[in-house]
């Protein structure tokens, strides 16, 4: 199963919905904050990379198979952009890399493991993925406590793993493995 477009769905608190063009201007406040890509690759990205971005990520919404989904995520109760999550999927092997991120205002009050939750949801429902993982940074302690939060296990900690920025950056894997006993 492949579930078509457009994803949108909810939790008590949070509207989870495809990005739209409408969104460049949300999606470059939270990619342009230093402290929200200090354990990306990238640096703050400018409004023209966050324009190409959003383009981009609209434009790969009606490819079949679908291999990448990007959701804005929303607070109900004020209608706010608060972040994004979003995934890379490999039908062949039925994995999904799952991410997230959020505006430093809407952190440490449950939204991503919310947000989080209702997408691995979704990507168990319409895309049937068994496999899922995280990765990041050792030193981004919210994304690792997430993925434990959300019962994934560590599987690789690497010291080392590359250069990022001008400096040497670990890498910290986490994996949860969605099939049941019945599955085989």
């Amino acid at each position: 199963m492949n579930s078509q477009f457009p994803l949108n769905f909810q939790t008590d608190r949070l509207q989870i919905q495809e990005l739209s063009t409408s969104d460049m201007e949300n999606f470059y406040s939270l990619e342009s904050i230093p402290e929200v890509v200090r354990y990306q690759d990238w640096s703050p990205r400018s409004r023209a990379q966050a324009a190409t971005l959003v383009q981009d990520i609209v434009d790969n919404q009606s490819k079949f198979p679908r291999t990448l989904v990007e959701l804005a995520v929303i607070k109900k109760d004020e209608n706010a952009f608060i972040g994004r999550v979003g995934a890379k999927i490999d039908h062949g092997i039925s994995k999904a890399d799952i991410w997230f991120s959020f505006m430093p205002s809407a952190q440490g009050k449950g939204f991503a493991t919310e947000a989080m939750e209702a997408l691995i949801t979704t990507l168990t429902t319409n895309f049937d993925v068994t496999e899922l993982e995280i990765e990041c940074d050792p030193r981004n302690t919210g994304s690792w406590r997430l993925a434990e939060r959300l019962g994934f296990e560590k599987v690789k900690d690497i010291e080392r793993a590359w250069e990022s920025k001008g400096e040497w950056v670990g890498s910290r894997v986490y994996m949860k493995n969605l099939r049941t006993a019945d599955d085989g």
